[in-house]
């Protein structure tokens, strides 16, 4: 019998062990996959790219497929696309400020080995805003985590008490982006913090995203 392939070769991550068995004149080989699995396989289906894996590179991509629709991926792309697009809307204050990824995260599957998958209720934080994304700059936060850790945020003192934006709206049952609004515009912290939200302010802040 001719034998059409020799042990050691590689095929894609396939390599030949040995020649397994014969069957309607068709040669079975035992291949090794580089993921360590064993398998045999019809050596034509190898021959012509048929067959690249043991089925390991197939299921690689569907389980990459499937992360694509979920929210890990969302943050991912969108951290992506902030520092590295400038046609995105906010590239301005990432990408164009100097805010960078590692080099290691601009393959997702690297992404999703350092920082797993996103917790419900959490997004993507740099634990300092000044920095740029890599492993240990970044972690999964609250919507009010992150406004406290926002570079843009700031303490305020009142009734002898030291909170940042975020956390004054919260106890005060005030919309984060209205309070921020009316110390921006100048308003007394006094009146800022107690006075009570109107509807026009709502309605601008809407209409501001």
């Amino acid at each position: 019998m001719k034998e059409i392939i020799k042990a050691g070769d590689k095929y894609n991550k396939l390599t030949a062990i040995r020649f397994d068995h014969k069957k309607e004149n068709r040669q079975y080989w035992l291949f090794k996959c580089d993921c360590g699995n064993e398998k045999v396989i019809y050596v034509n289906h190898i021959k012509n790219g048929h067959t690249k894996s043991c089925g390991c590179l197939q299921r690689e991509r569907h389980t990459t497929h499937n992360r694509c629709y979920s929210s890990t991926y969302r943050s991912w792309a969108s951290m992506k696309d902030r520092t590295t697009n400038p046609k995105n809307d906010r590239y301005n204050s990432y990408g164009g400020r100097g805010i960078t990824i590692c080099k290691r995260w601009l393959k997702f599957e690297n992404f999703y080995k350092d920082m797993g998958k996103r917790p419900k209720g959490m997004t993507l934080d740099r634990i300092d805003n000044d920095k740029g994304y890599y492993k240990e700059n970044c972690r999964w936060a609250t919507r009010s985590e992150q406004q406290n850790n926002r570079r843009t945020n700031h303490l305020i003192v009142y009734n002898g008490k030291e909170k940042t934006v975020a956390q004054w709206a919260k106890e005060m049952n005030i919309k984060f982006c209205v309070l921020l609004t009316r110390i921006k515009r100048g308003w007394s912290i006094e009146r800022a913090l107690t006075k009570a939200t109107q509807k026009k302010e709502v309605k601008n802040e809407r209409e501001r995203r």
